[in-house]
């Protein structure tokens, strides 16, 4: 039986008591900002946090926790206690606590408390890479999954793992792998080297009564036992661990905007930018460029196309028009220079204004702010049967703007390269999307867009 290590036994009541100086302080620094009075009620409300804090662990801040990661989460937990004492204010204290108090309440402690973390997980990983806070690593599987894991753990000490190297089970290493220790046959090894490990990593190649013994030498010795799964072939981030009653099965796609919360967040952002850009922006532009448009050629102010958006379903989407009536719009893919393109549509093009209208389709849902931009039907034709993974572009809804314009990937599609650029971005964008990229990419969008007005100027 593996006792606690003095680090396990002493770190949850340093974190917690910091954790509890942080809603204090944040209390006092509250009040002093609302010139107000300690009440029985902040005494309640710390209580409740330190308790919601408890329950759910948050001193559990893993292993290699990326900073991103940290925040997101943060941002959750302080979503969800802030939520409850809105709803507990107002049932049950009368509203006395007014909605400025609360504001800057939930802004200081949510800075503190994430800075907080952020500190303690970089605190963590220092102490971890100069020997603290260990878990020694039995690897076991001479083969890619074993020297793959090994070379991972030394390049990040401060993950806090260790492994002396590798055990096999039948055969010995080639000679062109003996620059990774060797640690021997585990079937000639006593039961000293289990006692002397904390977990197990073994590989999926393993045969299975190899993986069964490894298991139960597990569970004799109270070792965590971890799999190595054969998935080298696929294109993912992350993978889950799920069961449908009694038989699991691995996810191995799971992307951000798959959880409802994202989902939720990224909605509430399209609507409130999509407002502001309609009232603030195409308020003044219908009525300017939709006269410029009707005097540069027939036809109406605005041009409507089917475009291909949330998994394959079909929308019409919104531009100013641009060129002259033509019969070729929905086969001819248009460049910058088209004889079709009348003269303010060539300044609309080109400064990307003629995509202004298409936050009517945020607003309405077929689209985003932020995510691939939906190219017409026939263009999707061409390329969905020779690129890999265009298709991928499809999973969720399409944007009036995406992190391959941003980066200078838009406008004519001259050839299979510039495509490919395109779909690696969308596919980018989907695997590490956060509400904090999708304010990036907006505002290197609109630093493009001046700095392609001043050029004209």
């Amino acid at each position: 039986m593996k006792t606690k290590s003095r680090f396990q036994s002493y770190f949850p009541f340093l974190y917690y008591f910091g954790e509890l100086s942080v809603i204090v302080f944040s209390t006092e620094i509250m009040l002093f900002l609302t010139y107000s009075s300690w009440s029985y009620l902040n005494t309640i409300f710390i209580v409740f946090w330190f308790l919601f804090s408890i329950s759910s662990n948050s001193h559990v801040l893993g292993r290699g926790i990326k900073n991103r990661k940290l925040v997101l989460s943060t941002f959750k937990t302080l979503f969800f206690f802030s939520g409850s004492v809105a709803i507990l204010n107002m049932l049950f204290f009368n509203l006395q606590f007014q909605f400025i108090t609360i504001s800057i309440a939930i802004a200081v402690f949510y800075f503190l408390n994430l800075f907080y973390k952020l500190f303690v997980n970089f605190v963590l990983g220092r102490y971890r890479a100069y020997g603290g806070n260990i878990m020694k690593c039995m690897i076991v599987g001479v083969n890619s999954h074993g020297f793959d894991l090994y070379n991972e753990i030394l390049k990040y000490p401060e993950f806090g793992y260790r492994a002396s190297g590798l055990f096999g089970f039948k055969k010995y290493p080639s000679k062109k792998n003996l620059d990774i220790p060797y640690l021997g046959k585990l079937v000639e090894m006593s039961d000293m080297v289990y006692k002397a490990h904390d977990v197990i990593f073994f590989s999926e190649k393993l045969p299975y009564k190899t993986q069964s013994f490894l298991l139960s030498k597990a569970e004799e010795y109270n070792l965590k036992a971890n799999v190595i799964p054969d998935l080298v072939d696929h294109d993912f981030n992350n993978f889950f661990i799920k069961k449908i009653e009694s038989v699991p099965y691995i996810n191995i796609n799971k992307l951000p905007l798959d959880s409802l919360f994202n989902q939720f967040l990224k909605r509430s952002f399209d609507i409130v930018f999509s407002i502001l850009v309609l009232v603030f922006f195409l308020s003044w532009m219908i009525p300017l460029f939709g006269i410029l448009i009707k005097f540069s050629s027939k036809g109406p102010i605005f041009f409507t196309q089917k475009r291909e958006g949330y998994k394959g379903t079909y929308f019409k989407c919104i531009k100013f028009r641009t060129m002259v009536l033509n019969s070729e719009s929905d086969s001819l893919w248009a460049d910058d220079n088209d004889k079709r393109l009348t003269k303010i549509g060539k300044f609309l093009r080109s400064t990307a204004f003629d995509e202004i209208p298409q936050f009517f389709n945020v607003l309405t849902g077929d689209m985003s702010v932020v995510g691939p931009r939906p190219h017409p039907i026939n263009l999707n034709k061409e390329y969905e049967k020779t690129l890999i993974g265009f298709n991928k572009r499809h999973r969720f809804k399409p944007g009036v703007t995406g992190l391959a314009q941003a980066k200078g990937y838009s406008g004519f599609i001259s050839e299979f390269r510039d495509m490919s650029e395109r779909i690696k971005m969308d596919i980018f964008y989907f695997k590490n999307w956060s509400l904090l990229l999708d304010f990036k990419i907006v505002i290197e969008t609109i630093v493009r867009i001046t700095l392609n007005l001043r050029s004209r100027s």
